[in-house]
C-alpha cells in the first residue's frame, strides 16, 4: 500500500507539475502579447512624433520666410534708391572718397540680402518671363519678347520671385 500511496503521489505531482507548467506557458503567452501591444503602441507613438517634429519644422520654415518676405521686402526700396543715386552722380566724381564711401554701404547692404538668399531676377537681353518680370513698356527694335531694359531690379528669395523685375519688352 505504500508504494501505490508513493505511486499516486508521484502521479498527482506529476500532474500538478504539468497543470503549473501548462499555468506558466499561458502566462508566459500573455505577457508576450502584452509586451507586443505595447511594442506596437510604443512604435506608432514613435512614429508619430516623427511626424509631429517634421510637421513643425515645416511649419517653422514657413514662418521664417515669410518673416524674411515682411522683414525684406521695405528694404529693397531701399536698395532702389542706392541704385538712383549711383546712376545720377557725374562720372567725375565716382572716386571721390564721399561716393567711394556711399558705394560701401551699398555693398554691405547687397552682402547682407545675399547672406539672406536674396538674388536678383536676370533682365536685360533675357527673354521677358512673366513670373520674373513685369513689363511696363513695349519698344521697336530688338527680337520680340526679350528685354530691351530693366527699369528696377526684381529680387527672389530661394527661388521664390519677392519681386518681379520691372522691364521694357521689344515687340
Amino acid at each position: 500500500m505504500n508504494e501505490e500511496n508513493n505511486a499516486s503521489s508521484v502521479a498527482s505531482a506529476k500532474e500538478e507539475n504539468t497543470t503549473e507548467i501548462e499555468n506558466l506557458k499561458l502566462e508566459i503567452e500573455n505577457l508576450r502579447k502584452q509586451s507586443d501591444e505595447y511594442l506596437n503602441g510604443w512604435k506608432r507613438a514613435k512614429a508619430d512624433y516623427l511626424n509631429l517634429k517634421k510637421e513643425m519644422e515645416a511649419q517653422n520654415n514657413e514662418i521664417k520666410a515669410w518673416m524674411s518676405k515682411v522683414f525684406i521686402l521695405p528694404l529693397l526700396g531701399i536698395m532702389d534708391s542706392f541704385d538712383k543715386a549711383f546712376g545720377s552722380i557725374p562720372e567725375n566724381i565716382m572716386k571721390e572718397n564721399w561716393v567711394e564711401g556711399i558705394g560701401g554701404i551699398r555693398k554691405q547692404f547687397e552682402d547682407f540680402l545675399a547672406a539672406q538668399g536674396i538674388e536678383t531676377v536676370k533682365a536685360a537681353g533675357e527673354k521677358f518671363d512673366p513670373l520674373e518680370h513685369e513689363a511696363v513698356e513695349s519698344v521697336e527694335g530688338g527680337e520680340a519678347g526679350t528685354i530691351a531694359e530693366e527699369l528696377q531690379k526684381g529680387y527672389s528669395i530661394k527661388g521664390e520671385i519677392l519681386r518681379p523685375a520691372k522691364v521694357k519688352v521689344y515687340k
